[in-house]
């Protein structure tokens, strides 16, 4: 039986899931279809179990994988989502400093604090080491791989804002082209955008009903 306080404050963890809903990334740029922190987290996911997958040779722990992708990015209920830029060059990368001094005590006293305690300890693990180990590696791979499809989605749709979002997502990738699928991934990417990412230059199902 769970303490008083956990049943009468388990409600406010779900409002904030909800919230990734409405979490808009990208938040400095324009954007024909907007991506929220929900969907990118599930793509990341499926990206990562993908790269998992797709090579035998690599020893996964799939249920660590999934926990640490769908949990990445966890503390932009609070936070939102801030750019990269934003965190990283502007005033010498003070804030992107800040952060990593913040985001820590987030997660582990905030983002999960009205969850009981066996779910918060195994979520407060998972969401601070998002990035580390083999299993944070490959989170950190599909996570670049995210920001290209998005980027190649935009541009497809007329942004060019995103041309150069498209290669700072390929800088990232490369740190992890020693997977096998991102490395797949990178090169299906490059050709895709080359060709303009025209309709009958790769076949997607929503580009067949386009005439």
């Amino acid at each position: 039986m769970e303490p008083e306080h956990v049943t009468d404050r388990l409600f406010g963890f779900f409002e904030r899931l909800k919230t990734m809903s409405s979490i808009k990334r990208f938040g400095t740029l324009p954007m024909i279809e907007i991506e929220s922190v929900a969907s990118h987290s599930y793509n990341v996911a499926i990206m990562a179990l993908m790269i998992a997958d797709y090579d035998d040779e690599l020893q996964v722990n799939r249920e660590a994988l999934l926990r640490k992708a769908l949990f990445h990015d966890f503390e932009e209920t609070i936070l939102s989502d801030i750019p990269h830029p934003i965190k990283h060059r502007f005033k010498g990368g003070k804030l992107g400093q800040l952060l990593k001094e913040i985001v820590p005590e987030l997660i582990e006293n905030e983002i999960f604090k009205e969850l009981p305690d066996k779910l918060k300890h195994q979520y407060v693990r998972a969401a601070l080491s998002a990035k580390e180990d083999l299993e944070g590696q490959i989170v950190a791979a599909a996570d670049a791989m995210d920001i290209i499809m998005t980027s190649l989605r935009e541009l497809k749709l007329g942004n060019q804002y995103f041309d150069r979002i498209f290669e700072v997502g390929l800088g990232m990738l490369k740190k992890y082209e020693r997977f096998k699928f991102a490395k797949l991934f990178a090169e299906s990417a490059r050709r895709y955008k080359t060709r303009g990412g025209e309709l009958n230059g790769q076949p997607t199902f929503s580009d067949e009903f386009v005439t």
